[in-house]
This record gives C-alpha cells, sequence and structure tokens, in this order.
C-alpha cells in the first residue's frame, strides 16, 4: 500500500507537467480523426479547438489586472475537467464535442505559459535556499503514463476518444489537487470587479479567432472562394498591424532581434505541423502524417529535455542561443533537400524546443515586463508568428499552383488519401524550399542584429571605462 500511494503522489504532483506536455498536439488529433470532410458539424470541435488554442493566449493577454498566475491555473484546469467530461459525452451525443473542444482548446492557450511563469518561480525560490525536491524514483510513474496515453492513441474509434479522454479527466483532477495542496501558494478566488481587460488586447483575440476560424473551415469544406477572401483579409489585417509595429518601434520593450527570432520560432512549430502534414498528405497521403510528422515531432520535443542542456555545453565559449538557433537554420537547410524528411522534422523540432525554453528564461528575465506579463508576452509574439506564417504558407502554396497551372482546388486534396500528380508534388517540394528559406533567412537576420547590438553595447561600455580612467 505504501508503494501504491507513493506511485499515486508521483503521478498526482507530475500531472501538471504532463497537461502542459501533450495538450497541445493529442486532443488535437482527436478533433481531427473526428472530421469526415463534408459535414460542418463534424469539422467545427477541430476548428474551435484549434483556434483557441491559438488565440486564447491574446484573450489571456487582455486581463490587465486581478487573476494572479495561479488563479488563471487553476481556472485552467477547471476548464479542462470540465473539457474532458464534454469529450466523453461527445462520444454518445456529438454536438457536446464542441463544448468540449472550447473548453479544452481555452485550458490548453493558458495553461502553458502560467506553468512556466510558476515553474520558474518554483526554481528560485529553491535556488534562493528553499527545499529541494525529491527526483528519485519519479521518472518510472511518468514514463509509465506516457506509454499508457500512447497505447490509449493505439485504440479504435470512439473508444479511444473516450479512453483518452477519461485520462485527461483523471489527469485534470490529479492536477486541481495536486496544486490546490502545494505549500508555495495561497489560492485567492478572483473578483471579477477587480479585473480589468484591455480592449486592444481583446480586438487581436477576436480578429485573428475569425480570420483562423474561417481558413480553418474554408480548408475542411473545400470552398475556394473564402478562401482566397479569407486570404485578402489577413493581407489587410497584416500590413495594418505592420504599420502600427513600425510606428510604435521606439516604444518596444524588447530588442528587435529577441522578437523576430520568438516570432520566427513560432512559425517552425506552425510549419512542421500544419505544412509538415500537407507535404507528407501531398507524397503519401494524410495517413502517413503520423509516422512521418506527428512522431518525429514528438520525440524532437522530448529529446530537447533530455538532451538540449548537453548540446549547449559542448560549445561553451558560444551563446546558448547561439548554439540553438544556428542548429535551427542547419535542420531547416536539411528539410529543404528530398532525403530525410523525418529525421529533419526530428532534428527542427528538437532546435525549435530548444529555442523556446532558452526564450521562456530569457522573457522570465526581463524586468521591462510586469511578471505576470512576461511568458505570457512570449507565448502570444510566438503565436502571432505561427498564426501569420499560417496564412502565408497558405498564400505560397496557392501562388505556385498558379506557376504550376494548378487549380486552386488541388490545395483541399493535400489533406486526402488520393494519389498526388507528379506536378502538385514539384509544387509542394518548391513551397518547401522556399518555407525553410524564409524561416532561415529570419533567423540568420536576428542572429546578425543580435551581434551588433551587443557589439555596440560592449564597444560602449568599453570607452564608458575608458573615460572613467581617464578622469
Amino acid at each position: 500500500m505504501a508503494k501504491i500511494r507513493s506511485f499515486f503522489q508521483t503521478v498526482t504532483g507530475a500531472s501538471s507537467f504532463l497537461l502542459n506536455s501533450s495538450l497541445i498536439a493529442i486532443p488535437y488529433l482527436l478533433f481531427l480523426r473526428l472530421v469526415d470532410g463534408t459535414n460542418l458539424e463534424s469539422i467545427l470541435p477541430l476548428v474551435i479547438f484549434y483556434t483557441l488554442r491559438m488565440t486564447g493566449v491574446f484573450l489571456l493577454h487582455s486581463i490587465k489586472t486581478g487573476a494572479g498566475s495561479y488563479s488563471i491555473l487553476m481556472f485552467s484546469f477547471v476548464l479542462g475537467l470540465a473539457g474532458a467530461l464534454f469529450g466523453m459525452l461527445g462520444t454518445l451525443y456529438f454536438p457536446l464535442f464542441i463544448l468540449s473542444a472550447i473548453l479544452m482548446g481555452l485550458a490548453t492557450a493558458f495553461i502553458k505559459p502560467v506553468f512556466t511563469t510558476l515553474n520558474f518561480h518554483k526554481r528560485e525560490e529553491k535556488a534562493a535556499g528553499g527545499p529541494a525536491e525529491k527526483k528519485k524514483g519519479k521518472m518510472l510513474p511518468l514514463a509509465f503514463v506516457v506509454v499508457f496515453l500512447l497505447a490509449l492513441m493505439a485504440l479504435p474509434g470512439k473508444i479511444q476518444t473516450f479512453a483518452v479522454m477519461l485520462l485527461y479527466l483523471v489527469l485534470f483532477a490529479m492536477a486541481i489537487y495536486s496544486t490546490s495542496r502545494d505549500p508555495e501558494y495561497q489560492f485567492k478566488f478572483v473578483h471579477l470587479r477587480d479585473t480589468t481587460v484591455s480592449l486592444k488586447g481583446a480586438a487581436v483575440f477576436i480578429i485573428f479567432f475569425a480570420l483562423l476560424a474561417a481558413l480553418r473551415i474554408a480548408r475542411r469544406t473545400m470552398d475556394a472562394k473564402r478562401l482566397d477572401l479569407v486570404a485578402i483579409c489577413f493581407s489587410v489585417a497584416f500590413w495594418i498591424a505592420i504599420l502600427i509595429v513600425f510606428l510604435k518601434r521606439k516604444r518596444a520593450k524588447l530588442p528587435l532581434w529577441l522578437n523576430i527570432i520568438s516570432l520566427a520560432n513560432g512559425m517552425c512549430g506552425n510549419f512542421l505541423f500544419i505544412f509538415g502534414s500537407f507535404y507528407i498528405g501531398a507524397l503519401y497521403g494524410i495517413n502517413a502524417a503520423t509516422a512521418q510528422v506527428y512522431i518525429p515531432f514528438v520525440l524532437g520535443m522530448g529529446a530537447a529535455m533530455a538532451f538540449s542542456g548537453k548540446v549547449q555545453r559542448l560549445f561553451k565559449n558560444t551563446p546558448p542561443i547561439v548554439v540553438q538557433v544556428v542548429g535551427l537554420c542547419a535542420s531547416l537547410t536539411l528539410m529543404m533537400t528530398p532525403f530525410l524528411f523525418p529525421a529533419s522534422v526530428f532534428l527542427v523540432s528538437f532546435f525549435f524546443s530548444g529555442t523556446s525554453s532558452w526564450l521562456d528564461r530569457k522573457f522570465y528575465e526581463t524586468e521591462a515586463i510586469p511578471y505576470e506579463r512576461r511568458l505570457v508576452s512570449k507565448y502570444s509574439l510566438q503565436d502571432i508568428g505561427s498564426i501569420t506564417y499560417q496564412f502565408v504558407i497558405a498564400a505560397l502554396i496557392l501562388a505556385i499552383f498558379q506557376s504550376y497551372q494548378l487549380p486552386t482546388g488541388a490545395f483541399f486534396t493535400l489533406t486526402e488519401n488520393v494519389v498526388h500528380s507528379q506536378s502538385l508534388i514539384a509544387a509542394m517540394d518548391t513551397a518547401k524550399f522556399w518555407g525553410c528559406l524564409i524561416l532561415a533567412a529570419l533567423l540568420i537576420a536576428a542572429l546578425i542584429h543580435m551581434g551588433k547590438t551587443c557589439g555596440n553595447k560592449k564597444e560602449n561600455n568599453r570607452l564608458t571605462k575608458r573615460g572613467r580612467k581617464k578622469e
């Protein structure tokens, strides 16, 4: 009984980490399997979950006061618990999947930044002399739950959906239990009258939500006219945003190179997950995306957690971000070639995750941003990059289709299990090349700007010290 109790406590303590690590991919795949390609009702859960997962951080960013990270984390767990419950009931009555998608989409968007913020806070407390956490014996229960979750993903149809949602229900309940008993925090109910909302942040959420939802619906319902209209609307919104950023550039709290890396990192994640599915769908059929894209993507993220720090230690005299970004550029270069696509997905995912972890630390240490807003700002930038690149890639593919004299409707066949023409495959190879090149160019430009900025600061410091010596 003592061993069972210890096992349960370990899994309960790791439940928040498991939710933070798996919610991005697993529910997406579950809702994706509900889509039949023609019925709008079957498309809505996927569209709503994905759109809220990508845009929910802007809603979180719009909350200015009255809700701290701990309160939002607990609120996110409650949302996820209700979402998992409705997901189980959705196997009996399909419309409940829509409620599940809304709740789980918001929970996924909220958990990542607030969990990371609190995790950094805990590390600081321990470094300042708090009690050290015992890690011995924690890996086995954690590995057991991960393997169990992957095994459930292999089950067929509704049984799979019910079983995975049941597991998430248990994990959310465990997370609420363990977090509420955490001695480092005291839960305080949020008073709505003390909470204010930024209209600008709410407007960004509404605009991105509407455009992204329309794009996903157009793709899933194979509506070419709607796709063209969404692309035009996004182009207008994009150029307006560029103009606003240009006018307010002097008031930016972060250096330009850091913003570019954050945006490009978000673009990489979207490029792997979304474009990778399209590309493999064109070559082998969409059913091959799990083995060729999703599994290498998840393995790359897992490997980064274990080995990213060791890779950085191999280059002691090089800043960690330079190691990560150069590795990311090299991986994107490999992806440009026609060989070893799963291997390049793994490597891009590895360095993408390592870069994201470095950005987490960098933003958390940025004193120019309020404590509760630091990681939210980082994930907002990353999601802006992800959403923007989704539209850029869609426009790029459509433009390349025109040059290859392919119909716009060919775009919708990329997610079908049909044999594609050689011209379409060649067009997707061209899109892959340019997509990788744009990302690599952005990252290299950011490194060059970082070198100049840091070089100027060192020179100014050197001149200042010389002037002081003369005095």
